[in-house]
């Protein structure tokens, strides 16, 4: 059986069943590895331009307090698959942050991290969107330059 040793494990999370199925199988790798466990929700820049159809806030003027209620309940989202990781003792950093997450998971947080598996589900969007934005788990098979797990639905 191959062996891998992993010190830092990035899983990334939307809220999606398939993204919390891979916090779980995450937190299993990191432990088995005495790795860090960083926990990443990316809120995307399109959801705030109006240029996606999901768009919570649409063009004009973006009222500041849906941007931080938005960004709280992701962090409150990290913050429970953050207790689940420290109940088993596994070390872990949570992240939430804004930008597109194909490249944050991809590239940024990365290098960032010194990140060197992935674990992403493999779909957090309906089959309409992905075929209209891609598939994020995609991109970051394709262009992460580490190992990448994706996690699918039963």
């Amino acid at each position: 059986m191959l062996e891998f040793n992993y010190t830092n494990i990035l899983v990334g999370v939307d809220g999606s069943k398939t993204s919390i199925k891979a916090v779980t199988k995450a937190i299993a790798v990191a432990k088995r590895n005495q790795a860090k466990l960083i926990i990443a929700a990316v809120i995307n820049d399109r959801e705030f331009m109006g240029v996606s159809k999901a768009a919570s806030i649409g063009f004009g003027n973006i009222d500041p307090s849906t941007i931080d209620a938005l960004k709280l309940r992701y962090e409150k989202m990290v913050a429970r698959y953050a207790d689940q990781a420290r109940a088993v003792h596994v070390n872990v950093k949570t992240i939430v942050t804004f930008g597109d997450p194909k490249t944050v998971l991809s590239k940024r947080l990365v290098d960032e991290e010194d990140v060197d598996a992935i674990v992403i589900g493999a779909t957090g969007v309906n089959f309409v969107s992905r075929l209209m934005l891609g598939s994020t788990a995609s991109f970051v098979i394709a262009h992460a330059p580490c190992d990448v797990f994706v996690v699918h639905r039963d």
